[in-house]
């Protein structure tokens, strides 16, 4: 189990996309215009709610988690069948059920692979550190998507070698998010359903530890 929320916290992907990062320089005008059309959407929403598949393959690896992810402003929460985050703004609260331990990490210290673990965050991972370029064109499950390949801009720095959004082209949202990283497991995100401006209690974005008796706590915050 421990090794499930190790690898998401990794956050790698799917094959090599076949091209080297070195290739682009600039941020592409055409992959801009889509993702700041994306950006306009998605920020229009006071809440998101998501529903998810994430597929790890590689390195004796081979699932596929579940799961739903919530975001309100600053606050979100993702749950799968394994494990429970939840950040109310400030801190994070990573649980793991099966070992009933819980470890509270402040958000200011969100390192790159915490932030891309996250499936609503994840929506707007383009906003810095990347170039991007438009990569074409993919029909995935019967849906026309447009490619959008990003790199980091600082590749010797980042734990990430590649990440490929594909675009929904009608309905303007993204629809797959493949990481590809600097390990042998590779890691896909399939958004089955996204839903904006949904009423959200305010208390999903709260870590109870007396619903879970017997919890230990690791508190790293300072």
């Amino acid at each position: 189990m421990k090794n499930i929320v190790t690898i998401l916290t990794s956050m790698l992907l799917l094959t090599q996309v076949g091209i080297a990062q070195e290739t682009f320089k600039e941020k592409d005008p055409k992959a801009k215009a889509i993702l700041e059309k994306l950006n306009t959407k998605y920020k229009s929403y006071n809440t998101i709610d998501i529903d998810f598949i994430v597929k790890l393959k590689g390195d004796g690896v081979n699932e596929t988690i579940k799961g739903n992810a919530l975001k309100k402003g600053d606050k979100y929460a993702y749950d799968t069948e394994d494990y429970k985050v939840v950040c109310d703004g400030r801190s994070v609260w990573t649980y793991v059920k099966d070992d009933n331990v819980v470890t509270i990490t402040s958000s200011d210290d969100a390192e790159e692979d915490e932030e891309v673990m996250n499936p609503a965050k994840l929506l707007t991972i383009w906003e810095k550190g990347f170039k991007y370029q438009l990569a074409g064109f993919k029909t995935i499950g019967g849906v026309k998507t447009q490619e959008i390949r990003l790199f980091p801009e600082n590749p010797k720095k980042s734990k990430f070698h590649t990440v490929s959004l594909y675009v929904d082209e009608a309905k303007n949202e993204i629809a797959k998010i493949s990481v590809k990283g600097r390990d042998a497991v590779n890691i896909e995100y399939a958004i089955k359903s996204l839903k904006g401006n949904q009423a959200i209690a305010d208390n999903k974005f709260k870590f109870d530890t007396s619903k879970y008796p017997g919890i230990e706590e690791n508190d790293m915050r300072f």
